[in-house]
């Protein structure tokens, strides 16, 4: 008779690795569960690679789940994620890309053609995809056990958050296909209650499919070693960063879905308005990275009020050197963005969407946390912020990397463990009893 395995480790510590234990004994001690993540992400790089990228590394290397399951990462060749995980101990193989239009991508039947392969020769006992709900239907029908993790509000499906009445069209008409692919999953994760109930609210999930929210974890001591030892000031003055000013930094893809021109009218309104030194430093690239080039360069509505970086590789320095960081999202489904500014102690004022209150679950933020699109709410906050004395400041950099630190990716990971632990035993018995 099969036994089930129990493949929990020892501690569920977010700041602690859990100590190997004991082996399983029996036939099923020596099985490793094959465990393969399917992201067709298109060359991109954002919160979705991010999270894959820290999540799959911290996994491998656990020296608990590393020895309980084999990481195979299904991704697009030739982006930013097939390159992060190449080094680790962490399977890649690789999908082709000729269509990134995300609404035309799911005809490009060649992934489809090359994921098949890919099913065929690594044969995973469990498929965990992270976008993709037609292929979804092709990895079942295929006979292979698959779960879900909903990360965000984009997708084929965004009623509520949607503002053009054509794809909103588009979203309700295929919901009914969705729902019912929904029940052949093994299990569905959200990143945050606010997504979850947006779900069932829209009729995205049955009501009666259990989705299980599964908050997004990052790697928190990695990210605060590219900082270790910078000379701030040195830093600051690289930078051009005026003496004595405090900095306040707009860093993500300058894009009309992240509401990134709001910043912009933000940004002059404080500056007209208050009487402290301020610098506005902005890091990214997108759409409207031209918009934010003119409005820094000489006769635009930000000359002389700091400056706009383009894309750059050292976020966590230019986290490590702001007083504030601020977030213009209508719509988030977590707000990785702004757990990074706290784990650098660094206050970020948000709009109060989708799961960001979720982040910032603790007393300090209230004042931090503006109704969604109150621009004039938002200058208030902000002039607030930048009113509070240094020494307050300080006092509050540790409470709030105290906080992003609970969001470890050594916590998200047992809890996934565990997750995956629960699914293949369930399959176990159904295996047994067909």
């Amino acid at each position: 008779m099969n036994q089930l395995v129990d493949l929990t480790p020892a501690t569920d510590s977010p700041l602690q690795t859990a100590a190997p234990t004991e082996a399983p004994k029996g036939p099923a001690a020596e099985k490793r569960f094959k465990i393969l993540h399917f992201l067709p992400d298109n060359q991109a790089w954002g919160g979705i690679e991010f999270y894959l990228k820290a999540t799959l590394s911290a996994m491998a290397a656990h020296p608990d789940w590393g020895n309980r399951f084999e990481l195979v990462a299904a991704v697009t060749e030739g982006g930013r994620l097939a390159e992060q995980l190449k080094n680790s101990a962490v399977t890649v193989r690789l999908l082709p890309v000729h269509i990134k239009t995300p609404l035309v991508r799911v005809l490009d039947y060649r992934v489809l053609q090359a994921l098949l392969v890919i099913l065929k020769e690594e044969r995973p006992d469990l498929v965990h995809i992270h976008k993709g709900r037609v292929e979804q239907s092709m990895i079942r029908m295929a006979g292979y056990p698959l779960m879900m993790t909903y990360h965000s509000y984009g997708g084929p499906n965004n009623l509520e958050n949607t503002p053009n009445a054509f794809l909103r069209s588009l979203y309700a008409a295929t919901t009914p296909l969705l729902r019912g692919l929904t029940p052949f999953l093994e299990t569905m994760l959200v990143v945050s209650d606010y997504e979850r109930q947006r779900l069932y609210r829209e009729n995205f999930i049955p009501k009666a499919f259990e989705a299980q929210v599964l908050y997004n974890g990052i790697p928190t001591d990695d990210l605060l070693k590219t900082t270790a030892g910078l000379d701030k000031q040195a830093f600051r003055e690289a930078l051009s960063i005026p003496e004595g000013a405090r900095v306040v930094s707009f860093i993500c893809r300058l894009a009309p879905d992240k509401n990134a021109l709001a910043f912009l009218r933000i940004a002059k309104a404080v500056f007209e308005q208050t009487s402290q030194a301020v610098y506005f430093l902005v890091a990214g690239q997108g759409p409207d990275a031209q918009l934010f080039e003119a409005a820094f360069a000489p006769g635009g509505t930000l000359h002389n009020a700091g400056q706009y970086l383009g894309f750059r590789s050292d976020v966590p320095k230019l986290l490590a050197i702001s007083d504030f960081t601020v977030s213009t999202s209508c719509q988030e489904g977590f707000g990785l963005r702004v757990l990074e500014s706290l784990l650098f102690g660094c206050p970020c004022l948000t709009y109060a969407a989708g799961g960001i209150p979720e982040v910032m679950s603790l007393p300090e933020a209230k004042d931090w946390l503006i109704p969604v699109g109150d621009e004039t709410q938002f200058v208030a906050a902000l002039l607030q912020a930048l009113a509070i004395p240094a020494a307050k400041r300080e006092a509050l950099a540790a409470v709030l990397q105290a906080h992003a630190r609970t969001f470890d990716s050594q916590h998200h990971i047992n809890k996934l463990g565990k997750i995956y632990t629960n699914v293949l035993s369930k399959l176990q018995v159904n295996n047994f009893q067909a």
